[in-house]
């Protein structure tokens, strides 16, 4: 049976299922697990049958996922899109009280257009480029102009203690900004140069800027915060207890730790950090760095959550650490949720300023956004960006490929009152002064000696193919290369392949004309995105960071091994299964000890458990090994529940049962 990703509500899951995901969730997050981990922590409250029948279910269900490593190891991981609805399961189950806080008396508030400050970067990379040396490191003079666009802070970003590609030379701001870029897709890193890729940067100013954070959100989540259970369960809680917050939306650290703590999301020796022996819950102050790796982890995590502008962070009246969102973390993290604020994209307008500035609201569509970039200069990237047009900003677009004509397009259509007359005429005339004169790419062909230079201008078979400049210099179209190489090696002038020089290189400004975008190029249109962002098996995973090559060193491997689409058939977990009399698994019966002892063996092989009637009870045994004497004894667990302490193994003898059988959760 192939595994069928559903939308299914974790409600609809057996007992078992659930069980066994709920305490891979509480050990592993969303992290990769061995295969026998699952058996091992159901040990004493289900059979290894009943624990492989449950993966069985979750995988069928997409629940749970696997991968397997070329040596044929499989690995099973819970993915991320389902961690959200898991935590508010356990939310449901051990109720959290409202979280919240006296207002901090000290707050650091998140950055604002972090979208439109990648689209600015963007745009600049278009017209900059990214050249690379012969090492593969970016060229000094192009990172420190990388370095002035970066819209993060390097004391923001320095506690999520990244790995990444040349530390030594990149400030963390400028890694984290072009790791992003490329994880979204946005940009490619090509031999020479970094690149900016055409198809994905169409479909990402179709986008409304609650889309791009929720793909900014979600590469956040996974790629910059740490591979490690205990953090993972912090950041996706942070999320959760979001509902829980009070009216100014500010919750303490300490109280979601303490409830992480309660329902087992991380242990104690954590809370304190490593070698820690005092077991008081950890305080977060303004006073001196805490030694505890942990605290230190949180506070890193915060501060990259408010570099990103997804919420604040501050200290209240108690010297606690406390953070408060200004998104809805849970619709970013949903997968499937219906993005009714981004699925009526308001097209905007902005205004044109007599003074040659364009105010540019909030709701201006991000590939009108775009053309601006191109043919103005940015002032200002504020919640109400501010942009500029000038004599240098019209010459450079017009020079990077944007016809005159889509200038004054896109002004007359996207300005709301019009484009004054006198800005009408300045553009007119700076767009009429580009292009008098022009540089045309040629090919300069030099002799050695002014009589070879005649002997060229002689000859017969390149007469109206050169055009003499000197000398012993020629000028001769591209497209007749080919013709007069060949004749020149015929007359024993043949030139060398490569030409002297190498040229610089062109940049054109992508995605300018309204014939590249996809809207309808009407300011009240509607932007469609369920058509390109949305759904998960098609332009979904467009911006997936996972699997592409950044700077960062993330930790993560799954995608370098081949997904298993298809679970194991249950029937293999019972080989040999028409030898086993069928009346083991269908009927109470008192056997011999040499029958008795077959039975348990083959319950031990099964990994199944045992039916024993012990007292007037039946109860549920679960085998572990039999050992040898006389009599033979067995030992294994008490089947307990799903709450109870951790099981104790015991010893007992067949004379202890009076009946017995085979518990098989599967029809043979």
């Amino acid at each position: 049976m192939d595994v069928i990703n559903t939308k299914g509500d974790w409600r609809e899951l057996t007992s078992d299922e659930l069980l066994v995901l709920k305490r891979c969730l509480i050990r592993h997050a969303g992290q990769p697990m061995k295969e026998e981990e699952p058996l091992q922590l159901t040990t004493g409250v289900l059979s290894g049958a009943e624990t492989k029948l449950a993966l069985h279910g979750l995988r069928a269900r997409g629940w749970m996922e696997a991968v397997t490593k070329s040596w044929g190891e499989r690995i099973l991981y819970i993915p991320t899109q389902r961690l959200p609805d898991l935590y508010d399961m356990l939310l449901g189950q051990s109720t959290m009280n409202v979280v919240h806080t006296d207002y901090p008396v000290a707050v650091h508030e998140a950055i604002t257009g972090l979208e439109a400050e990648l689209l600015h970067a963007l745009s600049r990379i278009a017209v900059q480029g990214v050249p690379l040396t012969a090492k593969g490191t970016i060229h000094k003079r192009s990172l420190q102009k990388l370095n002035e666009l970066t819209p993060f802070h390097p004391e923001d970003l320095v506690g999520l203690g990244l790995q990444y590609a040349h530390s030594d030379l990149y400030p963390v701001q400028t890694a984290i900004m072009m790791d992003l870029l490329l994880s979204l897709g946005l940009l490619v890193k090509e031999a020479v140069s970094f690149r900016i890729q055409e198809a994905e940067l169409a479909a990402w100013i179709q986008l409304s800027a609650w889309q791009m954070r929720k793909h900014i959100f979600n590469t956040l989540m996974e790629r910059y915060g740490k591979a490690e259970a205990s953090m993972q369960h912090f950041r996706y809680m942070l999320c959760a207890a979001s509902r829980y917050a009070g009216a100014e939306g500010w919750m303490p650290v300490k109280s979601l730790l303490q409830w992480m703590l309660q329902v087992g999301l991380i242990s104690q020796e954590r809370l304190n950090g490593a070698g820690s022996q005092t077991s008081a819950p950890m305080e977060f102050s303004a006073g001196p760095k805490s030694s505890e790796a942990f605290e230190d982890e949180i506070k890193g995590w915060l501060k990259a959550l408010t570099a990103f502008g997804m919420g604040d962070w501050g200290l209240n009246a108690l010297g606690e650490l406390c953070f408060r969102w200004n998104i809805s973390p849970l619709d970013m993290l949903r997968q499937y949720k219906d993005e009714k604020e981004a699925g009526n994209q308001e097209r905007g307008t902005f205004y044109i300023q007599p003074d040659f500035e364009i105010l540019v609201p909030p709701e201006v569509a991000y590939d009108v956004r775009w053309r601006l970039e191109c043919c103005c200069e940015r002032v200002t990237g504020d919640r109400m960006a501010v942009y500029r047009i000038t004599r240098e900003s019209v010459t450079e677009a017009i020079e990077l490929g944007m016809e005159a004509q889509a200038i004054f397009a896109l002004l007359d259509k996207y300005s709301r009152t019009g484009v004054p007359d006198h800005v009408r005429v300045a553009l007119e005339q700076w767009a009429g002064d580009v292009g008098r004169t022009a540089f045309a790419t040629v090919t300069l062909l030099r002799c050695g000696t002014h009589e070879d230079a005649d002997t060229v201008a002689r000859h017969p078979g390149l007469e109206g193919l050169l055009e003499r400049i000197g000398e012993r210099d020629f000028i001769i179209p591209g497209h007749s290369t080919a013709k007069i190489r060949k004749t020149l090696a015929a007359i024993g002038l043949s030139p060398r392949r490569e030409p002297e020089g190498v040229d610089e290189p062109i940049h054109r400004y992508p995605l300018v004309d309204e014939t590249d975008h996809t809207s309808s190029g009407s300011p009240d249109s509607e932007i469609r995105p369920n058509e390109i962002t949305v759904n998960n098996d098609t332009a979904g995973s467009i911006f997936s960071q996972e699997g592409r090559a950044g700077l960062v060193y993330t930790g993560r491997t799954l995608h370098f091994y081949e997904r298993e689409h298809t679970p194991p058939d249950p029937l293999d977990y019972f080989p040999e299964s028409s030898a086993v009399p069928s009346s083991w698994t269908k009927e109470w019966r008192s056997y011999h000890v040499s029958t008795a002892r077959q039975l348990i063996e083959q319950a031990i092989r099964w990994q199944t458990a045992v039916g024993l009637r012990i007292g007037g009870e039946e109860v549920k045994w679960i085998p572990e090994s039999v050992i040898p004497g006389e009599p033979w004894s067995v030992m294994g667990w008490y089947a307990s529940g799903e709450d109870a302490k951790a099981p104790i193994r015991e010893t007992l003898q067949p004379g202890e049962w009076s009946g017995m059988r085979l518990l098989v959760p599967f029809t043979l």
